[in-house]
């Protein structure tokens, strides 16, 4: 019985989606077609709206410029430049430090580690 069930549920699903695929597919080929046929867009025309009196209509003369220093702002970018090296080699410098206190921890390891072998043996012969 749960098996028929089942089969009836999965049936009912599959063609529950294929009927709302098909209606959303419907639904969107009759809007795409309306989109086409817009008669407002067609017959518009844009010009009329700078043709009418009354409009502001602003002249080169009119128009505000700003006069861009160049020397402040290559002064900046110098400026950002130089900050930019002093920490880049404050890192570089701090990074040297560490490199060369591990190196030195490394170095006095294996120093550690060949006295502790020189003396195993050592031990070892004198047993013997």
């Amino acid at each position: 019985m749960a098996k028929k069930f089942g089969k009836f549920v999965m049936t009912t699903a599959a063609l529950s989606a294929l009927a709302a695929g098909a209606y959303y597919y419907l639904k969107k080929k009759d809007s795409s077609e309306d989109d086409y046929f817009d008669e407002e867009d067609e017959y518009d025309d844009f010009d009329e709206d700078l043709d009418e009196e009354g409009a502001d209509k602003k002249t080169e003369a009119d128009r505000k410029y700003v006069d861009l220093d160049l020397t402040k702002a290559a002064d900046a970018v110098a400026e950002k430049a130089d900050d930019f090296k002093e920490g880049l080699d404050a890192a570089k410098a701090e990074a040297e430090d560490k490199i060369v206190g591990a190196v030195e921890g490394a170095a006095k390891a294996a120093n550690n580690a060949e006295a502790k072998v020189e003396e195993f043996f050592n031990d070892e012969e004198n047993n013997n």
